[in-house]
């Protein structure tokens, strides 16, 4: 399992399977930021490009709430896929995703992202403490 931190580069594209299942599938890059102690300043490095798929319930939420420029945090499970490409052997890797959320400590507005009502007092008081 592995977690990556970076920006939505794509759109999502969505797809019903034939048997039921729904699928979303984005890009993400994520880039490494070093500090160089010789101009004292913070700098990019290397640039990971990763395909990320999502199913079922994941898959919906993503949908409507990722877009294109998104910062996001996505961990789940590191894939590699072989092919062969115009007789060259070639490799992708994917991350097959378990959970994907927006970086709040990057994201720029929340838009017309759906709002989560505050549940009342009351509601709260009839739940046992998990502790």
């Amino acid at each position: 399992m592995i977690t990556v931190v970076g920006t939505v580069t794509s759109d999502v594209t969505y797809k019903h399977g034939e048997d039921g299942k729904t699928n979303a599938y984005f890009r993400v890059v994520s880039t490494e930021r070093r500090y160089n102690t010789s101009i004292g300043d913070w700098e990019d490095g290397e640039s990971v490009w990763l395909g990320v798929s999502c199913w079922r319930k994941l898959a919906d939420s993503v949908k409507t709430t990722l877009s294109k420029g998104d910062p996001v945090i996505v961990q789940g499970k590191l894939r590699m896929r072989y092919y062969e490409q115009d007789n060259v052997k070639r490799s992708s890797v994917s991350l097959d995703a378990l959970h994907v959320g927006l970086d709040l400590s990057r994201v720029q507005s929340l838009g017309s992202a759906p709002v989560v009502e505050p549940r009342v007092g009351e509601d709260l008081a009839e739940e046992a403490v998990p502790f």
